[in-house]
């Protein structure tokens, strides 16, 4: 299990996940804390996803060597290491259709670079990769939340899963943050370690930034104003 929160805007995308993999439906037989899920691709931004791990970090690994990567040549590769995945493992047809992929990168509009955060998943979209709307929160729910809907209700109630950048970006990742630890302290298949990747445009320049640590100092760090200083540049 895992949860992925995803946003994105004309300035910056975001994707968090956390670093846990349980063993079991219901992580009957245990989980262990110290997964890196998020993937940082050279000639990209960052993927991730929620369902079966060895799938998800395989097709990662592919798109993170390719030199030239557009929309189309994502879904083919998708579509490719699916099948591959359930030729090698039947019966797990199920979990790979539901599985989920998340990725961000920088595209092109009428010659403008906008950020993109973009889904595959076999289940709801076939092969096409469907992007997120901008400004919308958009939640991948671990399946304790799936298997209780009312959780998810109580997210959504709670939080406003619309919500327009107005250039306070610490107000917007503080509310991220607690959408994360509200789920992580919820879901036994979530751990407290928060993975955030960010594509971000300063003064023209993109730029990869990265932070993996626990939400509650995380939540504390970015209430005093200081959690910028915790993140590193990737390159």
């Amino acid at each position: 299990m895992s949860v992925v929160i995803g946003y994105v805007s004309d300035y910056f995308s975001i994707i968090m996940t956390d670093t846990r993999i349980t063993y079991g439906k219901d992580a009957e037989m245990g989980w262990d804390d110290n997964y890196e899920k998020l993937v940082s691709l050279p000639n990209m931004g960052w993927a991730t996803g929620v369902g079966v791990y060895d799938f998800i970090n395989k097709f990662n690994r592919k798109l993170g060597t390719m030199k030239h990567t557009t929309v189309p040549i994502m879904e083919e590769l998708f579509e490719e290491t699916l099948e591959q995945e359930k030729q090698q493992h039947e019966y797990l047809k199920e979990h790979f259709d539901s599985t989920v992929i998340t990725c961000s990168w920088v595209g092109m509009q009428e010659d403008k670079k906008m950020f993109r955060v973009g889904m595959l998943n076999k289940e709801c979209f076939g092969n096409r990769l469907v992007e997120i709307v901008n400004h919308h929160i958009t939640i991948l729910y671990p399946y304790d939340y799936l298997d209780d809907l009312s959780k998810v209700e109580n997210i959504e109630n709670r939080f406003s899963m619309y919500t327009e950048y107005n250039g306070d970006f610490m107000s917007l990742l503080e509310q991220l943050l607690q959408i994360f630890a509200e789920i992580s302290a919820n879901s036994f298949g979530v751990s407290k370690i928060c993975n955030i990747g960010i594509q971000v445009n300063l003064d023209n320049d993109f730029y990869k930034i990265h932070l993996k640590e626990d939400i509650r100092p995380l939540i504390k760090a970015a209430k005093d104003g200081s959690i910028l200083n915790k993140f590193s540049v990737v390159f």
